[in-house]
């Protein structure tokens, strides 16, 4: 058994607190196997113990030793607190910063952007106007000349049924066979 402490065996400390017992033994539990990792009485550490053999420490040692990891590791943490509290103060406010400069830069890009695409939109709809525009003036001004045209054929249609119309009234059957040619060709033009 190696056991800490110089010419000191495990046994029990005079004047120690009595805590929790050995199930196995009955006596107080004021070593630490370093092997099981287990609090282990002084009988467990003789001849014939279950941690015979192995690496013995004084339980307040381990104890210590536990109290000492922990310090270290909550100044690990308060470390990192601070490392963080520093970023959060010095680093987080030029983010969100930068955050908002580069939304409202995107903003302003957006709304330049949709500015020239309505513009052009805009000028695309006039023109479109325009060319609808001039169809239409196109389209009138041809039912204009279309009923110009007709009325005419109308007015010609109007005058040679006139004419027919008159010599049927006025002319008898010899003048009507004579004259036969000249109302077919007047029908033509």
């Amino acid at each position: 058994m190696s056991a800490e402490g110089a010419g000191q065996g495990p046994g029990p400390e005079p004047g120690s607190e009595p805590g929790p017992l050995c199930p196995e033994h009955g006596q107080a539990l004021n070593w630490f196997c370093c092997s099981e990792r287990r609090l282990v009485c002084a009988a467990c550490t003789e001849l014939g113990g279950r941690c015979r053999g192995h690496r013995i420490r004084r339980a307040e040692k381990r104890a210590e030793e536990l109290r000492n990891k922990i310090v270290d590791q909550c100044e690990r943490l308060q470390l990192q607190s601070a490392t963080i509290t520093k970023y959060v103060a010095d680093v987080l406010p030029g983010k969100n910063q930068r955050a908002v400069s580069t939304a409202s830069a995107a903003r302003e890009l957006v709304i330049q952007r949709l500015g020239l695409v309505r513009s052009l939109c805009e000028s695309e709809e006039q023109r479109l106007l325009e060319q609808v525009h001039g169809e239409e003036e196109r389209a009138h001004q041809s039912i204009l000349t279309q009923r110009v045209h007709w009325a005419e054929a109308l007015q010609k249609l109007d005058t040679i049924r006139g004419s027919l119309v008159d010599m049927l009234t006025h002319l008898d059957d010899l003048q009507l066979i004579q004259k036969e040619q000249e109302i077919f060709e007047s029908e033509r033009t």
